[in-house]
């Protein structure tokens, strides 16, 4: 809460500003002598309007005194609330599960373990009923991102990780597991 003494008000009037995407706000400027005073920004034009009648007519007039209240109280709602919503969406991508694909050469099995504030998954796998991999593509917006799928001899497909990645790391992944698993089968 600021207070102003202002001394010799000459004038009011609205001040609009054009922002980005054609939006607009509003704000009273007092004129004095000395300097043009600013009032608070991002108050509607209705009570700028209410405002700046209320300092034109104390001008005009002999009182000796007026008071003034804005507030920003709509303003500050809707900034909270969307940085409420950005930061619940940024919890939800925070909290995504975290994979774990571990193979055993000695055990013969292939463990893929996904952990998340969701719960916990374990999928075991023989690796003789390992197909092959393959790399599923997913088309986002400008560019495509892919993930590796372990294919069963079932036919079943198996993402080792739900999410998407860039192609290189992708393929680097795909290279590594192929190798291990021909040395596996060469033993």
């Amino acid at each position: 809460m600021e207070k102003l003494k202002i001394f010799d008000p000459q004038e009011a009037y609205i001040l609009t500003k054009s922002g980005r995407k054609r939006g607009k706000s509003y704000q009273v400027i007092i004129m004095t002598p000395f300097k043009d005073i600013a009032l608070l920004s991002h108050v509607s034009y209705q009570e700028n309007q209410e405002v700046v009648l209320k300092i034109n007519n104390f001008i005009n007039s002999n009182q000796t005194s007026l008071l003034v209240q804005q507030n920003q109280r709509n303003y500050i709602f809707f900034f909270s609330l969307f940085l409420l919503i950005v930061m619940a969406i940024a919890a939800f991508f925070a909290t995504s599960p975290v994979t774990n694909c571990t193979f055993y050469k000695s055990l013969n099995q292939v463990f893929i373990e996904r952990k998340s504030l969701r719960g916990n998954q374990i999928i075991e796998q023989p690796l003789e009923s390992i197909l092959h991999l393959d790399i599923q593509e997913k088309q986002f917006k400008y560019s495509k991102l892919y993930r590796v799928v372990i294919v069963l001899k079932s036919g079943k497909e198996i993402p080792i990780n739900p999410q998407y990645a860039d192609e290189n790391s992708i393929r680097h992944a795909v290279l590594r597991i192929n190798s291990f698993l021909n040395s596996v089968i060469s033993e």
